[in-house]
């Protein structure tokens, strides 16, 4: 089985959230998530946004790159202004979401849509090849 790796600095927001939307959209690959520098806790309005869309992050935590999988068959990043250590990937992407403010609630709102946009995108592309 393929294996996707979610990564950004905390892994308390970004990151963790597209592991939650790619585990509800296939069974057809292991899909994990990290950081950088791990942050203690999901995201608490992140969490909150998530459960307002039906989607419970509870037993969801950050983990640390050194947690990823030895083979990666394709690495997700987040594009969160961090320098990624080198992890060994068949194909990597960048979401590029520095773009997107996420300080207030509103826009982490506006964050959890574009980023489950943007999963079931890569899921029907690497699903259908």
């Amino acid at each position: 089985m393929k294996t996707i790796a979610f990564v950004c600095k905390g892994n308390s927001f970004k990151s963790i959230i597209c592991e939650r939307f790619a585990k509800e959209l296939t069974n057809d690959f292991i899909i994990v998530s990290a950081g950088t520098d791990p942050a203690d806790k999901v995201n608490e309005e992140g969490a909150q946004i998530m459960e307002d869309r039906n989607l419970s992050m509870k037993g969801y935590k950050p983990h640390s790159l050194d947690e990823l999988p030895k083979e990666i068959d394709y690495l997700v990043k987040m594009g969160c202004g961090t320098q990624c250590p080198i992890i060994a990937a068949k194909e990597t992407l960048d979401f590029a979401m520095d773009e997107y403010p996420a300080e207030t609630y509103e826009e982490k709102r506006v964050v959890v849509e574009i980023l489950e946009e943007k999963v079931r995108e890569f899921i029907s592309k690497i699903s259908n090849m």
